[in-house]
């Protein structure tokens, strides 16, 4: 089952459909109904034409709801050479207690993945930071649209985000890591602007490490802190025009 869908299949008897030439709207409205455990009458079909017929599907009706808030019925038939499938929007007019609805059917909580220490921007993320809970649709960030571990192990945090704060695919991206003997792009800062040179990296480096640094013509070398965009910083704050030029900090 897809984790991101509320999917319930249900092959409808196509002799029986058939016969009482059953429109599309009535099918999507009894299949909804079933589905919640509603009185016949429950939910009404909108925004199509009550007189469209549902026809015959050679293989069966297969229906589902393909989003998490269950308005909207799909309808597929799969049977070749003309495989369908048709939206119908819906609307309940009772809740599962048989009262007047307020609000669509509610869905249960699902599994998304939050954070299981505090964790800061740039850190790369082990399974061990990750923890799946049980969070309702209402209470839980936009963006929290995952639940396997497998899609952020491995990649750097572009927030800072507290223990339990939930995770999604904009809370990461791809760590960038210095590799040893690699060309980076070397900068200092002064007010104004900035001087970026190109240097070779002497060691690895991750986000937030102090790495050596060599210019490849006079062989001079220099440490750098390694930024979260996979440049290195050299100096340390702003310096001045003249100082960004020869960086002080020097290492023979």
């Amino acid at each position: 089952m897809n984790r991101f869908t509320t999917v319930l299949f249900c092959l409808l008897p196509i002799s029986a459909w058939s016969s009482e030439r059953v429109s599309l709207a009535d099918a999507a409205e009894r299949f909804a109904e079933r589905s919640a455990s509603l009185p016949v009458g429950s939910v009404r079909a909108v925004a199509i034409d009550p007189q469209v017929p549902l026809g015959i599907c050679p293989s069966g009706w297969q229906w589902s709801f393909p989003y998490e808030a269950r308005t909207t019925v799909q309808v597929t038939c799969t049977a070749s050479p003309t495989p369908s499938r048709r939206l119908v929007a819906v609307r309940y007019l009772v809740d599962e207690t048989g009262l007047e609805a307020r609000q669509t059917v509610s869905t249960p909580p699902r599994r998304h993945l939050v954070a299981a220490r505090d964790m800061a921007i740039g850190a790369v993320i082990s399974a061990d930071d990750l923890e799946l809970q049980d969070l309702p649709v209402k209470g839980r960030a936009f963006s929290s649209t995952l639940s396997d571990p497998a899609s952020l192990v491995g990649l750097s945090l572009t927030r800072s985000v507290r223990k339990g704060e939930s995770l999604g695919r904009a809370d990461a991206r791809s760590a960038q890591v210095i590799k040893r003997n690699a060309p980076v792009s070397a900068w200092s800062a002064f007010p104004g602007g900035r001087v970026v040179t190109r240097l070779v990296a002497l060691q690895n480096g991750k986000a937030g490490e102090w790495i050596t640094l060599e210019n490849p013509q006079s062989g001079r070398k220099i440490k750098g802190l390694v930024q979260d965009d996979g440049t290195v910083k050299v100096g340390g704050g702003m310096i001045s025009a003249e100082a960004a030029q020869v960086v002080a900090a020097v290492v023979d």
